[in-house]
């Protein structure tokens, strides 16, 4: 199930299912060591007039938010029977290392009441349960969680009075038969109070108050994170310093100004669409770690399918990032971005499969043996587009500096792996993994990355003064533009293949299959929007990939098995599920094509399709159900987000050129 809510900081991150409970709980990095195991939760439940109700009992109506151009939560749980409606505005301060939940706790009846509520964390400290300790902390009146160098201490106060905890409980998790201590509290709402264990742990919190009729108090829990005692004691006392409210006061204010620094304007869009650009951004920046690496996702429940996740940093989804953030001036973000894949470019001259936000190699099903040969396990659109994505930062920033110091390590020797990573006979790329990662061979898509991987090597050259380089990397992209219109344009077909198959020189084989990334043929600068060619392409992707149901869409390709609803039959109607980034890419073309204000009406379309996928928080995944319309694989996809803004931005721009023209 895709996550609900997502805060962050670039250090600290967590995500929030549809029920309100935290899910995912990154630390140090974005995306990496997640200390919630995938299918675990930390509860929240309340006590009442003798009931008990956690959150995920099925009787609580929920409406997840945003506050506007925040990355502050703004939500609502309500249960009827109870009485009681709580709200959360969920945040990660911007300056130090502290999750907090805001609770405010209204009585909706008329009658006085006592009200508790509980927290439990389970936590599995580098993403297990051994050898971790859960303690009372009695001169803090809070609950540590530690092991090695991973502390996590839980502390909260009621506004008004200033009150603290009133329980607590620490206890076995997960092992033999013990369950958790949230049994504990709902048990009969009192806590045991055991100080301290040892091994696989947990603990929860009860926070107590009296409410008169209909009276609302507000109650702060969070957990201030650090790599020592000595860290937490730190951020613990920073709260006590400041304050719960005025930090939540800093932490709104700071994205309130950062959403908008960009100064990137919407014109044309809808109000709907105006602010999912905005949240859009804001989404962006929570799936980034501030040492740079762009992470494809951080929902965790994808790991239910192959026991693996989203939450690496991939080249190509990195480099697409990066160019739609440049082009809404958040350089500083993108510098660090290129930075960091700067570190791991190969010896040779390109990048492999994905990588850790630390920086190691991730995990990867290329192989480097196969058929009883050997093969370079890579895709080459992940190093020719950071080619591309440093290229539009200097458009984009002018910072000539930071393009001068990664000319050597960067342009120089994926350039020039660019240049000789060919087939000598035919001049095409040789054969790597495709965009879905899924075949290997030569591909459109590949070629045309290749070319603009090259023609960006050249600009970089030029811009530099290195134009003897730059003469080498125009001429080769010269050369690759030749070989793909002469053996991946099929007369026949009256389209570009998805793919040809060398061997020894030779193209023994065709790939015909109509697929959503024939689009960058023309993205990349290979041919214009409106050359014969193009346009023959991407009006068979428009016929042979829209869904064909109330849910709309573009498929990747017809066939897609990936997240396939096997309870339904998959057709020509339905070549497979839509994706966010396939069905922008189609808007892109149209956006394109326009030659008057009216021609832009299908782009705007598909905006306003995209957004009304979008959840209540505002948040993308990357695919939707052709038959359901409920949103299928991760969410949020950072590049959905993405391809989103940069869509918009398209559009915009195009509109008031095409206005005041």
């Amino acid at each position: 199930m895709p996550q609900s809510l997502v805060i962050s900081n670039g250090n600290l991150l967590a995500n929030f299912d549809e029920h309100l409970q935290m899910r995912d709980f990154y630390y140090p990095y974005v995306g990496d060591e997640n200390h919630t195991m995938f299918g675990h939760v930390h509860r929240v439940g309340v006590w009442v007039d003798g009931q008990f109700a956690w959150l995920d009992s099925g009787e609580w109506k929920f409406d997840i938010r945003y506050h506007k151009d925040t990355l502050v939560g703004n939500s609502t749980a309500r249960h009827e029977r109870l009485g009681i409606k709580l709200r959360f505005e969920d945040f990660v301060y911007t300056t130090h290392d502290i999750l907090f939940r805001k609770v405010t706790i209204e009585n909706l009846r008329e009658e006085k009441r006592l009200i508790k509520i509980f927290f439990s964390h389970d936590f599995f400290l580098y993403g297990d349960k051994i050898q971790d300790t859960a303690q009372y902390e009695p001169d803090l009146n809070a609950v540590l969680h530690y092991r090695k160098k991973r502390y996590f201490l839980i502390d909260g106060q009621w506004e008004d009075s200033g009150k603290g905890m009133a329980q607590f409980a620490t206890g076995k998790s997960h092992f033999g038969d013990k369950q958790g201590t949230y049994y504990d509290a709902s048990d009969d709402g009192i806590l045991g109070g055991n100080p301290i264990e040892q091994g696989s742990v947990d603990s929860t919190v009860g926070f107590e108050a009296d409410f008169s009729g209909y009276e609302q108090k507000v109650l702060f829990l969070w957990v201030a994170v650090g790599k020592n005692y000595k860290d937490v004691l730190i951020n613990d006392n920073r709260v006590e310093e400041l304050g719960a409210e005025r930090i939540y006061e800093h932490t709104s204010d700071y994205w309130k100004e950062w959403s908008r620094k960009g100064h990137a304007i919407c014109i044309g869009v809808s109000e709907n669409a105006e602010e999912l650009f905005y949240r859009s951004l804001l989404i962006i920046r929570s799936q980034i770690d501030n040492r740079g690496a762009i992470i494809a996702s951080t929902d965790s429940d994808i790991m239910k399918f192959n026991r693996d996740t989203y939450t690496y940093m991939w080249p190509r989804d990195g480099a697409f990032v990066a160019t739609a953030l440049s082009r809404t001036k958040y350089f500083e973000i993108v510098r660090n971005f290129l930075l960091f894949c700067d570190k791991l470019i190969t010896e040779d001259g390109y990048l492999l499969h994905k990588y850790t936000p630390g920086g190691s190699l991730g995990s990867s099903w290329h192989p480097k043996w196969k058929h009883g040969k050997k093969q370079l396990p890579i895709q080459e659109d992940e190093s020719a587009l950071i080619l591309v994505a440093l290229q539009e930062y200097y458009r984009y920033s002018e910072t000539l500096e930071v393009v001068q110091k990664l000319f050597n390590s960067t342009v120089l020797k994926i350039g020039r792996f660019l240049v000789h990573f060919v087939d000598e006979k035919t001049g095409l790329p040789l054969p790597t993994y495709d965009l879905w990662e899924e075949q290997r061979g030569v591909f459109s898509y590949t070629g045309a990355c290749t070319y603009a991987g090259l023609e960006a090597a050249a600009n970089l050259s030029k811009w530099t003064g290195h134009y003897h380089d730059e003469k080498i990397f125009r001429e080769a992209a010269r050369k690759m533009k030749s070989a793909l219109l002469n053996h991946l344009y099929s007369e026949e077909h009256n389209r570009f293949l998805k793919k040809v198959e060398l061997r020894d020189g030779v193209i023994v084989a065709e790939d015909p299959t109509v697929d959503a990334s024939l689009a960058f043929v023309w993205d990349m600068g290979l041919l214009p929007a409106d050359d014969p060619k193009i346009i023959s392409t991407m009006e068979t992707i428009q016929k042979e990939l829209r869904v064909q149901t109330e849910v709309g869409g573009i498929a990747r390709y017809s066939g897609d098995f990936y997240q396939r609803d096997w309870n339904h039959q998959y057709s020509a109607e339905v070549p497979g599920n839509p994706w966010i980034i396939t069905t922008l890419w189609v808007a892109n073309w149209k956006i394109a094509l326009a030659r008057k204000t009216e021609d832009l009406q299908e782009a705007r379309e598909i905006i306003e399709w995209v957004a009304s996928k979008a959840s209540t928080a505002g948040l993308l995944p990357e695919q939707i159900n052709p038959f359901n319309n409920k949103p299928l694989s991760v969410a949020p996809l950072t590049w959905s987000h993405s391809t989103f803004v940069d869509t918009v931005l398209r559009y915009s721009e195009k509109y008031q050129a095409l206005k005041h023209s």
